[in-house]
């Protein structure tokens, strides 16, 4: 599936439910300190655009975003203390992924903090153009090792609701 017709999924037929996970849904907003900056990474609709006032939503398809394409076609001269990527960074090999987790690390500050919601490759939706979609095969090993690379302590690995894994990674300044 090429980047339009994704784009095309996640706008006219995915819908969001931050209530169905456990770890990687609404409990996410009590873990935001006040004054914190955060940029959530595929917002989808910007649900915690509501609930954390220094939020930015990025998302390449979804009208609801503060700005509406890629991370890794988005620049800010801020720089944020946490980021959300719930669901958005799945999508490709293992080159791309590791590019979009560059672009994200790049917004942040030096004592930051990522939580993240990730397929383990499977191509669960309820639709049929998803068996198009490569799905990039996230493990807990996986978090171990990217974390790792990208100068982040693993806080946190374990599974979420409805087969995908929760993560948290830590950067000490």
């Amino acid at each position: 599936m090429n980047t339009f017709d994704l784009n095309n999924y996640f706008a006219n037929t995915w819908k969001s439910n931050l209530d169905q996970y456990k770890y990687s849904g609404w409990t996410l907003v009590d873990k935001i300190r006040s004054g914190e900056s955060v940029i959530d990474v595929g917002c989808g609709d910007n649900e915690f655009r509501s609930c954390i006032p220094n939020l930015i939503g990025i998302d390449p398809a979804n009208a609801q975003a503060d700005y509406r394409l890629s991370i890794e076609g988005f620049q800010s001269a801020e720089k944020f203390d946490v980021a959300f990527c719930l669901g958005s960074i799945n999508f490709g090999d293992e080159l791309t992924i590791v590019n979009q987790i560059s672009a994200v690390v790049r917004l942040l500050k030096p004592k930051a903090r990522i939580y993240w919601r990730c397929n383990p490759g499977v191509a669960d939706h309820d639709n049929e153009a998803c068996k198009e979609i490569e799905f990039y095969p996230w493990t807990i090993a996986k978090h171990v090792k990217h974390s790792t690379e990208f100068g982040f302590r693993l806080i946190t690995a374990c599974w979420d609701n409805h087969n995908r894994i929760y993560a948290e990674w830590s950067r000490s300044a």
